[in-house]
């Protein structure tokens, strides 16, 4: 039990590591509250440092919520646990205590955590995403595009329904914050 709550626990506190904000702060002097949409996801980092920082902060957001679950299932085959802490991965990158619990949206984490409890559909949906960034230079539609890739490749090569709709709800999560984000900004703005 102890050793669950230590999995838990770790995935909070790796979750709540603002690295578009660190990135954006200690490499290019600019505290990504203060500039473009205010929020300190890589949306706003690409204004700041380019393609280059994104890809870095996106990268390190991945793998925060991908080894958050995987030390989840190394240590514990208990289902519920290994959900909760990709649970408390996107939490932890949403509302970090750092930045007075104002973080990201938490795509980057949550597709860290799709692709750790699912690897092939993972490797699928992380190529699609990235090629759709590359592309569209936007994140929220390259975002779409992963969870698309995800959804049909895990469905037709895993088959796990139920980690499955977890993710699309992981991610449903994600774009409500996103909408929500938005709403207030307009309404403060006008």
């Amino acid at each position: 039990m102890a050793i669950n709550v230590v999995a838990l626990l770790v995935a909070l506190v790796a979750g709540s590591i603002p690295f578009s904000w660190l990135l954006g702060y200690f490499r290019y002097g600019v505290d990504l509250r203060t500039v473009g949409d205010h929020h300190v996801g890589s949306g706003n980092l690409l204004h700041v440092g380019g393609m280059p920082a994104v890809l870095a902060a996106t990268v390190l957001d991945l793998l925060k919520g991908a080894a958050a679950v995987a030390i989840a299932t190394a240590i514990t085959s208990d289902e519920w646990v290994v959900i909760t802490a990709g649970v408390l991965v996107v939490v932890g990158h949403v509302f970090p205590p750092w930045l007075s619990f104002k973080g990201g949206r938490g795509a980057a984490p949550a597709i860290g955590v799709a692709w750790a409890l699912f690897p092939l559909a993972g490797l699928a949906m992380l190529g699609v995403g990235l090629v759709a960034l590359l592309t569209m230079r936007r994140t929220v539609p390259a975002i779409a595009a992963a969870v698309v890739a995800l959804v049909v490749v895990a469905y037709f090569a895993d088959g796990d329904l139920s980690r499955l709709l977890f993710s699309v709800l992981l991610f449903i999560s994600a774009g409500v914050k996103d909408v929500i984000d938005r709403l207030l900004a307009r309404r403060a703005g006008g």
